[in-house]
């Protein structure tokens, strides 16, 4: 079983496949500004990351495990969305986690917004859950207002390992239910165009 192809206005979410690893290298691998708010990427890259990355997404039950989506945009990769299985945070452990990055050159353009959407929307249905977790490092105040206009609501902290930092890092908690995922979807529908660049 494989995580579906999940579509969106602009952007096209897939299971990753091997030829997307050169990407995955150069746009989080080997990018340190996108990989230091992560946990599980080692640092320095390693040769063979990406492909080791790709290779357990692909054989991982999306249901039992992780649904991992390539994000791509026009065809070209510019990021990954995940939902990870329940049992991932402690502190909730019934709850699916949802989790992503996106390369630089495409930050700022809501394209992370929409596919969390995408990705969330199909979470509630697969996983027959009526709220889903997220984790965010404390002072990655960008992705915690991210989180905020997908409907997610701050409830507490906890410590992980960040690979790429060497160290602990203080994480923010956040859970969204589907009732308030779908007001704020429906907020943004009816608000700003997400293809305008947001300001820094």
């Amino acid at each position: 079983m494989t995580a579906p192809a999940l579509a969106t206005r602009r952007l096209d979410l897939r299971p990753p496949r091997p030829g997307d690893a050169e990407a995955f290298a150069s746009l989080c691998g080997r990018a340190f500004e996108v990989a230091r708010w992560l946990t599980s990427p080692a640092w320095p890259y390693r040769e063979g990351d990406a492909e080791a990355v790709i290779a357990r997404a692909v054989a991982s039950d999306p249901l039992a495990e992780e649904a991992v989506f390539a994000v791509t945009l026009g065809g070209p990769v510019i990021g990954c969305v995940s939902v990870t299985a329940p049992g991932d945070l402690a502190s909730a452990p019934e709850l699916p986690t949802l989790g992503y990055w996106l390369g630089q050159p495409f930050q700022g353009f809501g394209y992370a917004t929409e596919a969390a959407t995408a990705a969330l929307a199909w979470a509630f249905e697969a996983h027959d859950c009526t709220r889903i977790g997220a984790r965010v490092f404390a002072d990655n105040h960008r992705s915690r207002r991210l989180l905020a206009r997908l409907g997610f609501v701050e409830t507490g902290h906890m410590r992980r390992f960040a690979r790429p930092l060497g160290r602990e890092v203080d994480n923010v908690l956040l859970i969204c239910d589907r009732p308030r995922f779908q007001a704020a979807a429906r907020d943004r529908r009816a608000g700003a165009d997400p293809a305008r660049p947001r300001a820094h």
